[in-house]
């Protein structure tokens, strides 16, 4: 089957009518023969994966051929999905894409806000399936139910800043006010595997190569082309998210922090901690001069997302007569800000803003003022490749929001290229001649520029993670990646003190990402002081020492489970339950919403359940990449290199407690100890992701741990029947090849030539080891 018999396949358990009040449809679009087809989602998927990134997986599993294909083939999907509260809820501003990822081994999966999701939500669409390739670029424009496929050829070659402009200069629209633009930049033409999918001057679809994804597709942009009619909700649902709305921003740490400085406050907690990645995570601590205050001159304002009340998104601008200064001593005092050094909160620092271009020749660009940063921008252009200065890690940051990169695999490339210089395992013969000192900010800022165009040496770091697969970085290289399952970590703190951070990144479904199931009130001493509360909030008895293994297997599996719901249902993370407060919006009110919104019931336990069921299929879509519980581990650094500064120095993963952790967090999740749904709940998700299951009892095979397994695609016969086994578990392809390993089909022992037999949805296969002899 091609991608579009397996179009076809879907859109027949698919219906043409909405299943339930506000249900968007998914558009399906096929850019090679520029055709497009709708459908809408059986009510059951709501149920059992929510919308959003739920959703979208369901659809990535269903348009997956059973053979593995190469994430930048043009027969895998990429998908663009909203959540049921988007574009209704204060905060729900949020929308996923969905793919393989080219930049990891794992799947591709980004959350991204600003206009698009909700916009694209209001035009009737909940999700957009994209595939195939057309020899001509195209611009797909969506004006509700009119669908254009324009030839993208203009646009090519440009940057974030100059597409946009140029989009709204020839269809005469403004962004965010009559149009929605996600779009890619030169990096995703180019198929550079660290860029993203714009959906703003800053918002980015980053994680996973998604622009490199899109950019495989010959998709520059697709345009929602009006702006959203009024939007009709009953008054009681209005009444809800008007609480919901007071509740988001009368917490301490959006009224506090995220209304006033944005996510750069993190900076300083995480120092004083000791626990931010500097130089590639050799280090574990950096300078005080990247703490948030040192931005408040160059920050001009605040801005943010969709209707979202937070606006958490810092502006800055270095340029002469900026009136910079929002946000000013907005953390002075607030000793949250640093809970295991409290002086500290009252610590200023008076930057003054004394630039005068990046040459400190009176000289300024475009690049002197922008949107943002977000902290781990500050984190990974700063402590990771060096830098103190702000306003070099302010450039750098608007360079990256132009350039279409994401700043954590970006900057995880450049500092892994970095330490590769330090250590001599690469030279300037390698890269060209730039000289890859720690804090060399000229090299950093021309490396970008080539890694977009894959000039030179840009053309090795544009392969992130994956350079040493490629053949541009020797094998020894590895031993210096800081990633897990291929994909750079997303922030810069450094885990080996805190033990559930370090299993979150262990076992996220998409590589090395805290906005999986940080359990990031784990660095709040308060919470951690009160044991009978941190039970609650995670289900379990969970230890109060961040540097303890006990019990951090509750903690990660429930913020696991409610950021999967977030992110299903549309929701930012930081205005969700347990990221960065205990008293934010969780699963309580977004069940009392829903019902009140599409008329659909369900608890809180059942959506907590929905979310499990998310990581489950992603999980097995990642299985069908070829991952193991293997790969559920950390870089080796953290296991042998202990850190080095702070409260908690000469801390590292312990190898043996780590395993021992991971089998834990395995078994309260109901997975096997490969890391896989058991049989029973995979049977019953089967039932709804492909209405197909057979399962087949396996007898012990080398390097296999469960003792069944299913199927739940259709298998014709016998025949077919081995090969998939001996795809699904090819460490034990040399025991499932053996003659004498028998079949049998719903207990009866099939005794003559296997040719021939049929298997059916629902049948219960063994496979028997037989004994001869005469």
């Amino acid at each position: 089957m091609n991608i579009q018999d397996r179009v076809n396949a879907l859109l027949e358990r698919m219906h043409d009518t909405p299943q339930y009040a506000t249900q968007g449809a998914v558009l399906f679009v096929d850019l090679e023969h520029r055709t497009h087809q709708k459908a809408y989602l059986p009510k059951e998927v709501l149920t059992t994966f929510l919308s959003g990134r739920g959703a979208n997986m369901y659809l990535l599993y269903n348009l997956l051929a059973t053979e593995k294909m190469e994430a930048l083939d043009t027969e895998v999907p990429l998908i663009f999905g909203n959540g049921v509260f988007t574009g209704y809820m204060a905060s729900a501003t949020r929308g996923n894409v969905t793919s393989l990822s080219p930049e990891s081994d794992a799947i591709l999966d980004s959350n991204a806000g600003d206009y698009f999701p909700a916009f694209m939500k209001h035009h009737g669409y909940e999700h957009i399936v994209l595939y195939g390739r057309n020899p001509q670029w195209t611009l797909l424009k969506i004006a509700f139910d009119e669908i254009e496929f324009l030839d993208a050829t203009p646009y090519l070659g440009l940057n974030n800043l100059d597409v946009t402009e140029a989009i709204e200069r020839d269809f005469e629209r403004t962004e965010r006010k009559d149009m929605a633009l996600a779009r890619i930049t030169s990096a995703g033409e180019n198929l550079a595997l660290s860029s993203g999918i714009m959906g703003g001057i800053k918002a980015i679809w980053a994680r996973g190569g998604a622009g490199a994804k899109m950019g495989s597709l010959g998709l520059k942009a697709i345009m929602i082309d009006g702006a959203p009619g009024r939007i009709i909700t009953s008054k009681e649902f209005k009444l809800g998210n008007k609480e919901i709305s007071n509740k988001v921003i009368g917490t301490s740490v959006i009224r506090n922090a995220l209304k006033t400085v944005g996510t750069p406050f993190l900076y300083k907690p995480s120092r004083i901690l000791g626990a931010i990645g500097t130089k590639n995570n050799q280090e574990n601590t950096w300078v005080e001069d990247l703490d948030a205050d040192n931005f408040d001159v160059y920050r001009t304002g605040m801005d943010g997302c969709y209707k979202c009340p937070v606006k958490c998104r810092p502006l800055n601008d270095m340029t002469p007569g900026a009136e910079g200064g929002f946000g000013a001593h907005a953390l002075k005092g607030v000793t949250g800000n640093a809970s295991y050094d409290t002086a500290q909160a009252e610590v200023e620092h008076q930057h003054k803003a004394s630039y005068q271009g990046i040459k400190g020749d009176g000289i300024f660009d475009r690049y002197d003022k922008g949107d943002g940063p977000e902290y781990v921008t500050v984190g990974k252009f700063g402590p990771n490749v060096g830098i103190t200065a702000p306003e070099q890690v302010l450039r750098l940051n608007n360079i990256l929001n132009d350039l279409g990169f994401d700043s954590s695999g970006t900057g995880g490339a450049i500092g892994w290229a970095m330490e590769l210089y330090q250590r001599g395992i690469i030279d300037q013969q390698t890269t060209g001649g730039l000289d890859l000192s720690w804090g060399n900010y000229d090299a950093v800022e021309q490396l970008l520029f080539m890694m977009a165009k894959r000039e030179g040496f840009g053309d090795v770091v544009a392969d992130s993670g994956q350079a040493v697969a490629t053949g541009k970085y020797p094998k020894e290289a590895l031993d210096y990646r800081m990633t897990v399952k291929g994909l750079f970590q997303s922030d810069p703190h450094d885990s080996r003190i805190l033990k559930a951070f370090a299993l979150g990144l262990a076992v996220a479904t998409r590589g090395m990402d805290h906005l999986r199931n940080r359990v990031t009130l784990e660095i709040n001493a308060r919470i951690n002081d009160d044991a009978e509360f941190k039970a609650e909030l995670y289900g379990g008895k969970v230890s109060a020492e961040p540097n303890a293994y006990g019990g951090k297997e509750y903690a990660v599996r429930r913020c696991e489970d409610t950021f999967a719901v977030g992110d299903s249902v549309g929701m930012c993370r930081f205005t969700t339950k347990l990221f960065n407060s205990p008293s934010l919006t969780g699963t309580e009110e977004f069940a009392e919403q829903l019902k009140l919104l599409t008329g659909v019931v369900m608890s809180s336990d059942d959506l907590l359940n929905a979310g499990r069921n998310v990581i489950a299929l992603e999980r097995m879509i990642n299985a069908h990449r070829g991952l193991t519980s293997a790969d559920d581990t950390l870089p080796k650094r953290w296991f042998e290199e202990p850190n080095t500064a702070g409260p908690f120095a000469g801390e590292k993963i312990d190898k043996q407690a780590f395993e021992a952790l991971k089998q834990r967090f395995y078994e309260v999740s109901g997975f096997e100890p490969d890391g896989l749904p058991n049989s029973n709940w995979w049977n019953e998700l089967s039932e709804v992701i492909t209405g197909y299951h057979l399962k087949v009892n396996l007898p012990e095979l080398p390097g296999v741990s469960r003792s069944s397994l299913i199927l739940n695609r259709p298998v014709k016969d016998i025949q077919e029947l081995r090969l998939r086994l001996i795809s699904a578990l090819p460490q034990a392809a040399e025991a499932l090849n053996d003659s004498a390993l028998g079949i049998a089909i719903n207990d009866q022992l099939v005794v003559s030539s296997e040719l021939g037999h049929a298997l059916h949805n629902g049948d219960e296969v063994s496979l028997v080891p037989m004994l001869a002899g005469g």
